[in-house]
């Protein structure tokens, strides 16, 4: 008889989509798409201090979907951007 030491959770969680915005670049122009993703039950927001794309985050803003990094010239582009980087790619 087999049987597990722990206590599985009744409701099965749901998979999101990880998007990760630089903490500089959020003060560069990404701040925008923060706020309108940030109230999307689909997508799970992290900020770091500094996600070591120095060099892209020189050039415009960006985010890093799903591990994958989508740039964009204005914040209502990189919306657009994630949106089609997570229906390529989803995460489920």
């Amino acid at each position: 008889m087999v049987f597990s030491f722990f206590k599985k959770k009744k409701e099965p969680q749901q998979l999101k989509n990880r998007v990760e915005f630089c903490m500089t670049n959020l003060s560069l122009g990404a701040a925008d798409a923060y706020d309108v993703l940030v109230e999307r039950s689909d997508i799970e927001i992290e900020e770091s201090g500094c996600t070591s794309h120095c060099e892209i985050c020189e050039q415009g803003i960006f985010a890093i979907v799903n591990g994958e990094i989508v740039t964009a010239d204005d914040a209502e582009t990189l919306v657009k951007a994630i949106d089609q980087e997570i229906i390529q790619n989803p995460l489920y």
